[in-house]
C-alpha cells in the first residue's frame, strides 16, 4: 500500500503470499489459502497512509486517542503470539500507553497468527475474551456514560 502515493485513493489487494504472511502464516497451506478465499478484500489504502503520515500534521489525527481517560471501561488487548500485523511486543505496548488507573491488559495466545477468529481452536479464545468481559463488566453509570 506504501509503495505509491497514488495508493492512499484506492482500494489495494495483497497478494495471496502477502496475506498469508500477515494473517495466517501459522495456517497449512490449505487453510491459509480457503482464508484468503472466504475474507480477503481490497483495504483502502487511505487507511495505511492517513496513519503513516498522522505525525506529519499538526493537531489531533483521526488516529488519535485519550491515554489518561479514567471514565473509560477495562480495556482487553488480544494477540496472536506469531502475530506479524499486531505482535505482541506491540500490544504491549498499546497497552503501556495507557496511564489511567483503568484496567488494561493483554493476553497472547501461543503459536497463533493474526487471523484468530478463523484459526482453529478459535472458540477458546472467544470463550477467554467472554469470560474476561464478564469478570471486569463495569455499569455505564460508573463511567458516567
Amino acid at each position: 500500500m506504501l509503495n505509491s502515493p497514488a495508493n492512499r485513493h484506492r482500494a489495494v489487494d495483497l497478494t495471496y503470499e502477502q496475506w498469508r504472511y500477515t494473517f495466517a502464516n501459522t495456517f497449512p497451506e490449505d487453510e491459509a489459502r480457503a482464508s484468503y478465499k472466504r475474507y480477503h478484500v481490497p483495504a483502502s489504502g487511505g487507511l495505511v497512509w492517513d496513519s503513516a503520515l498522522a505525525n506529519l500534521q499538526p493537531g489531533r489525527q483521526e488516529t488519535w486517542g485519550n491515554y489518561r481517560n479514567a471514565a473509560r471501561p477495562p480495556l482487553l488487548f488480544i494477540s496472536g503470539g506469531e502475530d506479524h500485523l499486531m505482535p505482541p511486543v506491540v500490544q504491549h505496548s498499546n497497552a503501556e500507553h495507557y496511564k489511567a488507573e483503568t484496567l488494561t491488559e493483554v493476553k497472547v495466545f501461543e503459536g497463533r497468527s493474526h487471523l484468530l477468529p478463523a484459526q482453529r481452536g478459535w472458540e477458546e479464545i472467544a470463550d477467554y475474551a467472554l469470560s474476561w468481559a464478564e469478570q471486569h463488566v463495569v455499569s455505564l453509570a460508573e463511567h458516567g456514560a
